[in-house]
């Protein structure tokens, strides 16, 4: 299942990092949104590695050459964190006023990076051989409160992002940029599945805690299918709406003219 989810999702990483590059690049003289072009680069990107390096035969073949147990689900999980926060970071860009705007990113970088180093500390002192970091080893208290640091993360900045690509989209229906609404739309969607995602995996690892766990192989195959939908969406929303705020900023001298 993990192979089959995230090596699609992985096709579609390629295909929109290379296209959110290119855009990134025609509009790199543009100052306007300009970190809002290179958060989203970045976002597709680091979400590529994060879902390649989520498939079994690559996640052995990262084990095998780094020689660290474990090595190919901190980098995924890195990657998770560096994917959601570089969307926060794009949409704040989008939604926020100049007077606010540094301080918003500021926020959202401190908080990412607090993320980071409390799972770090954590990962290191649980990793060995004979553990991993999924919910199959919840027994494990180290792998436990690593995932749920993890996963809280994942659903609040899902929960923003969805919060804030929903307004974006009704304020983009409103002034006929279809495409725009569209995408945006979408990407609401996918951030409410990264939530149930989150969801998913938080509420098995905490009714384990509790001593009575709903089926281990019912999260094994819900929790991937969540995760690969909201990755799949989340990219093709946001290349919509790239290519609508494309058709929009080539409408506007046009009708000005008119």
């Amino acid at each position: 299942m993990d192979g089959l989810v995230f090596g699609l999702c992985a096709l579609f990483g390629i295909a929109g990092t290379a296209l959110s590059t290119r855009e990134a690049w025609r509009q790199r003289y543009r100052n306007e949104y300009r970190i809002a072009r290179f958060a989203r680069t970045v976002a597709f990107g680091v979400c590529t590695v994060g879902v390649i390096l989520a498939v079994p035969p690559i996640a052995d073949l990262a084990e095998s050459v780094t020689g660290l147990h474990n090595a190919a689900k901190l980098g995924a999980h890195i990657c998770a964190v560096l994917w959601c926060g570089s969307l926060q970071l794009m949409l704040v860009d989008w939604s926020y006023n100049h007077e606010v705007l540094r301080a918003s990113l500021y926020a959202r970088i401190a908080f990412a990076v607090c993320v980071l180093a409390a799972m770090l500390p954590l990962f290191i002192e649980t990793t060995d051989d004979s553990v991993e970091f999924t919910t199959e080893y919840a027994t494990a208290p180290g792998v436990t409160v690593y995932l749920m640091i993890y996963l809280a993360y994942v659903a609040i900045t899902c929960g923003e992002i969805a919060f804030l690509c929903s307004g974006m989209a009704l304020f983009a229906r409103r002034t006929a940029h279809a495409w725009t609404a569209r995408g945006l739309a979408m990407s609401a969607v996918a951030a409410v599945l990264g939530v149930a995602y989150a969801a998913s995996k938080g509420s098995y690892l905490v009714t384990h805690y509790l001593g009575h766990p709903w089926p281990l192989r019912a999260e094994e195959i819900v929790s991937p299918v969540l995760a690969g939908l909201a990755v799949i969406a989340l990219i093709t929303g946001l290349t919509l709406a790239m290519v609508g705020r494309r058709r929009a900023s080539r409408e506007v001298p046009t009708s000005q003219a008119a």
